[in-house]
């Protein structure tokens, strides 16, 4: 039993967290964990010793960082990161004192270099605006550790670091120099722009190239004429020529980022475009223009294309081009159009695209993806994935017969970004999103095609009438889905009555095929089209009803309330038990077909118990014919079809579509139907469909009175 017992004991001690059970261990019990070889103890020792007092833990961890086993020297830096970082959140009176034992520390040269950059980066963790950085000053200047100690002052980012960088300018050789502005360009916020200005001055040209990029950071654009200047001067084939523009090209990207003079910055693209001399510089100045100018930087991107020397050039301009504001350049990228060659047109693809209102770019853009040039692919399909939107819909099938098949997938691709880009729908939108999903399912694989036929659903137009349903007959359009092929229904023009009837005999095929509407009007719950599918599957949609009458659960159907009649008179009051009751006319079928009587009771729905109700109707048939009366009801019916009893059910249950199939003889002309519904408790309504003795809905006419 005994064993038993310290067998659970220890079972649950090993699933329990070591903090919820041991937080009690010494401090030299867990320094013997951290140095054991068992990993399961460096687990112990990196969750517990933080939780003792950090002045106490810190002595024994810096022998561990020095341990030749990497477990053991991995667990002892961590545990030191995590005794700093809950040192600096809830003991910051301590701060100092911890402070400056780690300096102590990394000071201690008996401990190896890869004990003192652990400490190093501990103690980069804990600087702030007030701390003395007096100590980690000469080790800046030490060239064995200056690397490192520039790093972590990076690293730290506070302005305190970018200060002693900034102090450290002065006592540096050259070598030391371009590492501390290095480490300045990375920081961001510099303290000492006036200090770093007068360095271009340096007769070393990668100082002067450094000193430009810790400025370009800056975005003020006092700064531009001294770079440029500098840039002007400098010769091609020095190794900073390229460095020292990039610095005046950032200058200017920042001094628009940043809130600066918009004007200076696109003439700062300008004086590139106009003194520099290499390709690359001279291709970020052209996307600058694109990417932050407007209209009045066309006219500088132009003239770049009539410079027969720049015409390696070209294709950056064109892609300048398409990032200025479309409708700002409409006009003049129309103009532009006309005295260019076809291969610059096609680069023009993506502005034009835009243009989706004008029929001038439309037919620009038609002619270009007929014609068999090898760019038009790749523009158009690259720029429909860079920026998914329906105004490239239109154009797919255009293109979507010369794809190979990658190309196909990549247009997948492209579509499905589209339809996926596009939450809130506007009425406008719908019918391109309705192509994109056809589209898609002549791409997809068939895995997915039931995920598109849900959009097509969901986006019905008349093209996916014309184009999807032949392609979907080539197998046995019965097996189409019921609700795709309502939403295309609904969707056919009433004018276009060939076609409208034709998918309509198909939609009633298989509701004479199908083992339960149920499942096709849950699938239609939410179609817009709602009213259209009661009519479509038979419901009778329009009542008259009268009641609620007292009821027995006893004795359902003992009494007749008068009925049946030979006329009913809707406008006359019908007396029982010294009550009257009058007729409640041309009540209208709600969602799919069905008629609540609730609204019958004067007291609360919840007291609405043990009643009974009628409902009227008249029908009219062009010809003699046996058919089904389908009956749904909440709870029991009783049905009249020409004056004649045909059917009654007491029952308790919930509404069904079709729950009870009566076969009845109608005839030629109007018919009379009247339909007791009982009512226990809770709901209250029914429904009523009729059909044929195949299944198929019955073509009849309601009578409204």
């Amino acid at each position: 039993m005994i064993t038993t017992i310290l067998t659970i004991f220890f079972m649950v001690s090993m699933l329990t967290a070591p903090s919820d059970f041991d937080r009690s261990m010494s401090l030299e019990l867990l320094i013997g964990k951290l140095n054991s070889e068992n990993p399961s103890d460096h687990a112990i020792a990196r969750q517990l010793l933080p939780l003792k007092p950090p002045m106490d833990v810190l002595p024994k961890i810096i022998p561990c960082l020095q341990s030749t086993n990497p477990d053991i020297s991995g667990t002892a830096r961590n545990i030191l990161f995590d005794i700093t970082n809950r040192l600096i959140k809830t003991e910051m009176e301590n701060k100092q004192i911890f402070y400056n034992k780690l300096i102590n520390y990394f000071e201690d040269t008996s401990l190896s270099d890869s004990a003192r950059d652990v400490i190093l980066k501990t103690l980069i963790l804990m600087i702030d605006e007030q701390t003395d950085l007096s100590v980690l000053r000469e080790y800046l200047l030490d060239p064995q550790w200056r690397e490192k100690v520039r790093v972590a002052f990076v690293e730290n980012g506070t302005r305190n670091s970018a200060q002693l960088l900034c102090d450290t300018l002065d006592q540096i050789d050259t070598e030391g120099k371009i590492s501390i502005l290095l480490g300045l360009y990375q920081m961001g916020e510099v303290p000492c722009t006036d200090k770093i200005y007068s360095l271009l001055n340096d007769n070393n040209l990668s100082i002067k190239s450094a000193s430009a990029m810790v400025l370009s950071n800056t975005g003020v654009p006092i700064y531009a004429p001294r770079l440029l200047e500098i840039c002007t001067s400098v010769n091609t084939i020095e190794p900073v020529y390229k460095e020292l523009w990039d610095a005046y090209i950032r200058l200017a990207e920042n001094v628009v980022l940043k809130g600066g003079n918009w004007d200076y910055a696109m003439e700062m693209y300008r004086s590139t475009l106009q003194f520099c001399k290499d390709s690359a510089i001279l291709q970020s100045a052209i996307t600058g223009l694109g990417r932050f100018g407007d209209a009045s930087v066309l006219p500088t991107l132009i003239d770049i294309l009539s410079d027969t020397d720049k015409r390696h050039l070209y294709r950056s301009v064109f892609h300048a081009i398409t990032l200025l504001y479309p409708k700002e350049v409409e006009k003049q990228i129309l103009q532009l159009c006309s005295k260019i060659s076809t291969e610059q047109q096609v680069l023009l693809i993506p502005l034009l695209v835009q243009y989706d209102n004008n029929e001038e770019a439309k037919k620009l853009v038609i002619d270009l993806l007929n014609k068999p040039h090898t760019d038009v692919k790749r523009v158009f399909l690259n720029a429909f994935y860079e920026e998914p939107s329906l105004k490239y819909v239109d154009y797919v099938p255009l293109i979507m017969p010369s794809l190979d098949d990658s190309e196909k997938q990549k247009l997948g691709e492209c579509l499905w970004r589209t339809v996926s880009t596009y939450k809130q729908v506007e009425e406008n939108e719908k019918q391109f999103i309705g192509k994109a999903y056809l589209y898609l399912f002549k791409l997809c694989p068939p895995e997915e095609q039931e995920i598109v036929l849900e959009g097509i659903k969901k986006f019905p137009t008349l093209e996916a009438i014309n184009v999807l349903l032949p392609e979907l007959e080539k197998e046995d359009p019965k097996k189409l889905p019921f609700p795709l092929l309502f939403e295309l229904w609904c969707a056919i023009p009433e004018e276009d009555k060939e076609q409208k009837e034709k998918i309509k005999n198909i939609l009633i095929e298989q509701l004479a095929n199908v083992s339960s509407i149920d499942v096709i009007i849950s699938t239609l719950s939410n179609s817009k089209n709602l009213s259209l599918f009661s009519s479509l599957v038979g419901f009778v949609e329009n009542w008259n009803l009268i009641g609620p009458f007292p009821w027995s659960i006893d004795n359902p159907f003992r009494e007749s309330y008068g009925f049946p009649q030979a006329v009913v008179d809707l406008n006359s009051p019908l007396e029982f038990q010294q009550q009257k009751y009058s007729w409640k006319k041309n009540v209208k079928a709600e969602g799919w077909g069905y008629i609540g009587l609730i609204s019958l009771c004067e007291q609360n729905a919840s007291e609405c118990s043990y009643l009974s109700a009628f409902a009227y109707t008249e029908i009219e048939l062009p010809e003699e014919t046996d058919a089904f009366v389908n009956i749904g009801s909440d709870d029991g019916f009783r049905l009249w079809v020409n004056q004649q009893e045909v059917a009654k059910k007491h029952v308790d249950r919930g509404m069904k579509v079709d729950d009870d199939k009566i076969q009845v003889h109608f005839n030629n002309g109007v018919n009379k139907i009247l339909l007791q519904i009982t009512q226990i408790k809770g709901g209250w309504n029914f429904c009523l469909r009729l059909t044929d003795l195949s299944g198929k809905p019955l073509p009849f006419n309601v009578k409204t009175f």
